[in-house]
């Protein structure tokens, strides 16, 4: 190679990690919690784990090297889970779910992207806290975006439940 062409290609992979570094950074705000693996990555560059199971679960999220993200969560709350999907795709968007996730109860929804290749599944569990959420191959700003409403359902919920329970026990009105 010319000394040109290595010097482009030094550029490009240096440009490239820094990418890496910042969909790193994006996933772990969105979801906090997650730290790198402290075992070797998969079949990816890079893979985040749940370090310690909380109340959104545990699992993992890897990133590939085209920057696509497969995440992996288990143990989550159906109801937060119901609630950031809906927001992000609107009613009845996924395959078995013709209204809103939290109305259709237990079971497993799709959704496969033509536009980007990514596969969502979503299954709600018998048990109120016992929800998946498998998505492959998805571009990390939709990762991230899932991710942060999760978070985020999560942390509405737990203000209404602290909210009613204090409302009744008399220390909240």
């Amino acid at each position: 190679m010319t000394p040109t062409v290595m010097k482009a290609l030094e550029e490009w992979k240096q440009a490239s990690d820094h990418l890496q570094d910042r969909a790193v950074n994006a996933l772990r705000l969105a979801l906090p919690g997650l730290d790198p693996s402290k075992t070797p990555p998969y079949c990816c560059p890079v893979t985040l784990d749940v370090a310690q199971p909380n109340d959104l679960g545990d699992g993992r999220i890897c990133i590939d090297d085209d920057r696509r993200a497969t995440i992996e969560l288990d143990h989550i709350p159906n109801a937060v889970i119901a609630e950031a999907v809906d927001e992000i795709f609107g009613i009845g968007w996924f395959d078995n779910a013709d209204e809103a996730l939290e109305d259709c109860g237990p079971g497993e929804y799709f959704y496969d992207d033509e536009t980007n290749g990514s596969e969502y599944e979503i299954r709600l569990g018998e048990n109120p806290g016992d929800g998946h959420v498998t998505v492959s191959y998805v571009p990390v700003p939709y990762a991230v975006e899932l991710l942060d409403a999760l978070t985020a359902a999560r942390e509405r919920q737990q203000q209404e439940a602290a909210v009613s329970g204090g409302a009744r026990d008399g220390s909240a009105a």
